[in-house]
């Protein structure tokens, strides 16, 4: 009881000082058997580093940040067979923007648009205390947000119209009931455009991923029967974020 104590408290602590969105990803194995759904909560917050395509004439890719991304998300999970999970996410998010470009920077703040995602989860190999699974989800979002004038060169807006794919292998170890343990290599791809307004300028260009590798480990935790909290840790080359959820079973 003493263990489980300590690790709701240190999720706890990290769901209120990390400032660090990746989309929540969870144990990648199934948590359900066939014909059992679940339904819960999660949001994650993270900031990344994107490329936004120039045309060939202008010159290399120039970067711009995402450094504040917030999403929030209500999530119903399915079990269609012992091994095989399925999911749906409805829910809001936000995204700052910040670009660099040969004549001035743009900055911008964003307000929560509504974004949605699902994916699969697959146990591939399981024993005791020990499974190894696969994960892929997919999210779509259109963040909007208005320009920081700090600068001095007028109003402006921008939306963020982005698809998103994490595909993820690794295990779940439970070393004691009700304490998960999971974690592994993941991929990361993004997919979309930018587009920022300056009075009558628009300037559109497409953006991708600067870092689609990366890594990421996290905690779950029985509370109530049949309820578990979870905080996880995402990191790739460019990105960095945390995860935290809250999720009832049938």
């Amino acid at each position: 009881m003493e263990k489980k104590l300590l690790v709701v408290l240190v999720v706890v602590g990290l769901c209120s000082t990390v400032a660090l969105a990746l989309d929540p990803m969870g144990p990648p194995t199934a948590g359900l058997k066939k014909g059992q759904w679940s339904a819960g909560i999660e949001w994650a917050y993270s900031d990344m580093t994107v490329k936004r395509v120039m045309p060939r004439w202008f010159g290399p890719k120039h970067e711009a940040d995402i450094p504040d991304m917030s999403k929030i998300y209500a999530n119903i999970g399915y079990g269609f067979a012992d091994n095989v999970e399925a999911f749906v996410r409805l829910g809001a998010g936000a995204a700052d923007y910040e670009r660099t470009t040969y004549n001035y920077d743009w900055e911008g703040d964003g307000d929560y648009r509504f974004t949605y995602g699902g994916g699969v989860k697959l146990t591939l190999a399981e024993q005791p205390d020990l499974k190894w699974g696969l994960l892929a989800q997919y999210s779509w979002g259109d963040f909007h947000g208005e320009k920081d004038d700090e600068w001095g060169s007028g109003p402006g807006s921008y939306n963020l119209k982005l698809d998103e794919m994490q595909i993820a292998f690794g295990p779940t170890w439970t070393p004691s009931q009700g304490l998960s343990i999971y974690g592994g290599p993941f991929l990361h791809f993004i997919r979309g455009y930018a587009e920022d307004r300056q009075f009558d300028d628009v300037g559109r260009h497409p953006i991708q991923e600067d870092g689609w590798l990366g890594g990421y480990v996290g905690v779950q935790v029985g509370v109530a029967p049949n309820c578990t909290v979870n905080g996880e840790w995402m990191q790739t080359a460019e990105a960095q974020g945390f995860a935290a959820g809250f999720v009832w079973r049938q």
